[in-house]
């Protein structure tokens, strides 16, 4: 009798096992999101309250780092079975919003099912670039994602006496200049007769900063890519006086002429490199390139 009881509780055990095994195995194999970063699908609703709120929306190439310069941006107008019809505000550069192009379109933080989102996923269908203003079709996204807009927070700059910028067209540590024994390409806040009063500081960070210059006055071999380097002179109330900041950095963002008559373009600029004044050098400063989460230095 105690044997048969003996065995009789070995196999409830066996059994208790194995279904626990086999549920544990199966728990092992499924992927689970958390509710929090799963995307959400797009309701019709919002593509509707998008089109009738005309919200701005920022184009990135799919793939690219999220702190990157948008491709261009654009302004919803109407709602079809094909997708977005929007209206182009302004291109990096021609032909890089391509028909075909993958893209992630950043827009302002809205709410959804009680959440809190700023982009979809989607592929430019099609581009009019005849049309005036131009035109770009979006074809109709199916999930809406929350992904952080930008690594380092932008601070706007609405007082343009307190900062001023050189911008060489030059790569940091190659290009045969003496940075200060030459004119820089691009004047902003110059105040000197080369017009730099007429360009100005839009904002900046610890990873880079954005300009407005005169359509006129940015330099022919000025591209998205291009290297520069820039002396950003800030001033420091406590010193009463401008303090030099040396960067090195590539073109993020141009760009087409905009504004009143066409007459600005934007130019962002992403920090490579940090320099520091160094009279050895043949470039009269030497470099140190930026790790991509370093701050902002406080270099002369």
């Amino acid at each position: 009798m105690v044997d048969a009881g003996w065995w009789t509780g070995m196999a409830l055990v066996a059994v208790v096992s194995a279904a626990i095994g086999f549920v544990l195995g199966r728990a092992g194999r499924l992927r689970v999101l958390p509710a929090l970063d799963a995307p959400l699908a797009v309701p019709a609703p919002f593509l509707k309250e998008l089109v009738a709120r005309a919200l701005p929306l920022d184009l990135l190439p799919d793939g690219t780092e999220i702190s990157g310069e948008s491709l261009g941006r654009c302004v919803p107008r109407s709602l079809g079975p094909d997708g977005l019809d929007c209206e182009l505000l302004d291109a990096a550069t021609p032909g890089l919003a391509a028909p075909g192009a993958r893209v992630t379109c950043f827009f302002a933080p809205q709410r959804v099912d009680g959440r809190k989102v700023n982009a979809f996923n989607t592929v430019i269908a099609a581009v009019d670039a005849v049309a005036e203003p131009p035109r770009v079709l979006l074809a109709a996204p199916s999930e809406v994602l929350a992904i952080p807009r930008r690594r380092h927070a932008r601070k706007r700059v609405n007082d343009q006496r307190f900062v001023r910028v050189r911008l060489w067209l030059a790569e940091a540590g190659t290009s045969p200049i003496h940075f200060a024994d030459t004119a820089p390409d691009v004047w902003v806040n110059a105040y000197d007769g080369h017009h730099g009063e007429e360009n100005a500081v839009t904002d900046i960070s610890a990873g880079g900063l954005a300009l407005e210059v005169r359509a006129s006055l940015v330099p022919p071999g000025l591209a998205l890519g291009s290297p520069v380097v820039l002396k950003c002179s800030l001033f420091q109330f406590r010193e009463k006086q401008f303090k030099p900041y040396w960067y090195a950095g590539l073109v993020r963002g141009l760009s087409a002429p905009g504004g009143p008559g066409g007459r600005l373009r934007r130019i962002a600029v992403g920090f490579t490199h940090v320099g520091a004044p160094d009279d050895g050098a043949p470039q009269g400063v030497s470099w140190e390139e930026r790790p991509v989460n370093e701050p902002q230095g406080d270099r002369k």
